[in-house]
């Protein structure tokens, strides 16, 4: 059976809902809203995927103690089955955050384990990826992307921000990612550019289809030459975490079911779109039709029934 595969740490979120502002430091301000919810990542991405009807496999870390619990709970009744990969005596093997979501956006203070923590043959990975349709590798797993490429999946690769993050980081797993997704913040860091325009031009040296996310406006990519912008689409916003995540979900649907590029960042942009509408990365749910109604009634592509 075809199936995407993803695998990822997964993140439990403490969310403090609309926040007049993040405080300063010495201060203390009461939230309006608060709740745990199950964090981004290639977690929250799989689950995405897995309410727009498309099979998922998915591997993370999952211990004993109560926040993995939580997890254990949350994937059961979101209908998503995982493999465990825990192997160590850490009993939270996952990252937890605190979120201050505030009108113009939002902080974190997160703390992940040591490495230790997330201990994990190769091959093991290797064997939960093999016969994937589309594998979802981080770049802690960069070194599989050749073999899964070879094998014939569509490997597809997000980023993230870091102080240190640079084209060295990339360069050499690049060649074998056909979907990379870095946001315009990370995509300038990456390749030092001044402009999206020039963060594409640079990323199209190494990838057939260079694409740049831009939060509200869409995104833009640039393939064979050509550079050409997706408007998002316009909704309420309410709060930004998770839309990353949501926006991979739809991208990958329309991967999985041979969509060409453009209307699976469409996709995509739905999907993300439809995640801001709602505060933390997985309480705004869209299923299939829903997502085929918002493609048909903004970009005037009416999807078949897949």
């Amino acid at each position: 059976m075809s199936f995407v595969a993803g695998f990822g740490i997964a993140n439990v979120d403490f969310l403090f809902g609309r926040m007049p502002r993040v405080p300063r430091p010495g201060e203390e301000i009461y939230s309006k809203s608060f709740s745990r919810q199950l964090g981004g990542g290639p977690v929250a991405t799989m689950i995405q995927l897995a309410r727009l009807s498309v099979p998922v496999r998915l591997a993370t870390y999952v211990g004993s103690g109560d926040m993995s619990a939580f997890v254990r709970e949350q994937l059961a009744l979101n209908k998503v089955p995982f493999v465990n990969m825990h192997s160590s005596r850490e009993a939270e093997p996952l990252n937890v955050s605190c979120i201050i979501s505030c009108p113009e956006d939002r902080a974190l203070v997160s703390y992940r384990p040591p490495a230790e923590a997330f201990r994990v043959t190769e091959d093991t990975v290797y064997q939960f990826y093999k016969g994937a349709k589309v594998a979802y590798v981080p770049l802690e797993h960069a070194h599989l992307c050749k073999r899964l490429k070879q094998e014939g999946a569509v490997v597809v690769m997000d980023s993230f921000w870091d102080d240190e993050l640079c084209m060295a980081w990339y360069e050499n797993v690049l060649p074998y990612v056909d979907y990379f997704t870095p946001n315009e913040k990370e995509a300038l860091k990456i390749t030092g550019a001044a402009s999206v325009e020039e963060a594409l031009e640079r990323l199209s040296e190494r990838l057939p289809l260079a694409m740049v996310k831009l939060s509200e406006k869409g995104c833009m990519i640039r393939e064979s030459g050509v550079t050409r912008h997706i408007p998002g689409v316009p909704v309420p916003y309410v709060d930004a975490t998770g839309a990353g995540d949501a926006f991979l979900a739809g991208l990958m649907y329309g991967i999985f079911y041979g969509c060409g590029p453009v209307d699976c960042v469409r996709l995509g942009n739905i999907t993300g779109a439809s995640a801001v509408t709602r505060i933390g990365c997985l309480t705004a749910e869209m299923n299939r039709a829903q997502m085929f109604a918002q493609m048909e009634k903004h970009y005037g592509v009416l999807l078949e029934s897949r």
